[in-house]
């Protein structure tokens, strides 16, 4: 999330009026390279929110594998499933295509959602693929997805966001709220 909250006029003036705190998590993942990306894990309260289910979206055909838990938090659970799931056969793809031996290091900090016991329910097609778990303590020295891949996502996405809110907001003349 920004470290600012975006909040229409019509909104700020409302009295006792707090902004939403509405949150979800992203998990992304890249190669070293930054050639091999795959479908991002989506982690949000609500199994379907009222917009999915307003507008009829499939979530299996979103660009995100889809789950809810009440946190919004990645979860033992939901960590695996993902590796196995999305993780795993796009990196298995992307060697084969390019021609390189099957190997890989997935690189983890020492969240609870990333279980060391976890290694042991990769599925067996993908034991080509290596876990390393940072040291305790190093997540703030040593994050691999913070060399600006995090901030440029979030920057590309506001971007994104507010432009389309424009667009749409300028044809049509609904409120920034009702966008």
């Amino acid at each position: 999330m920004p470290h600012r909250t975006y909040i229409t006029a019509e909104l700020k003036r409302l009295p006792g009026h707090k902004p939403l705190k509405d949150r979800l998590t992203f998990a992304l993942f890249a190669s070293a390279s930054r050639d091999c990306k795959g479908k991002p894990l989506l982690v949000y309260h609500s199994d379907t929110p009222l917009a999915i289910k307003t507008l009829k979206v499939i979530k299996e055909n979103l660009h995100v594998l889809w789950r809810s838990n009440g946190k919004a938090w990645v979860t033992r659970h939901l960590f695996p499933e993902w590796v196995n799931v999305c993780f795993s056969p796009t990196v298995k793809k992307y060697l084969e295509e390019k021609g390189l031996p099957l190997k890989c290091l997935l690189v983890l900090n020492n969240t609870p959602a990333h279980p060391s016991v976890f290694i042991e329910g990769i599925v067996v097609d993908y034991s080509f693929i290596k876990v390393l778990f940072l040291p305790p303590n190093t997540t703030s020295l040593l994050p691999p997805m913070d060399q600006q891949v995090i901030s440029n996502f979030k920057k590309l996405y506001t971007k994104y966001f507010f432009k389309r809110c424009f667009e749409i907001t300028g044809i049509t003349n609904p409120t920034l709220c009702e966008f």
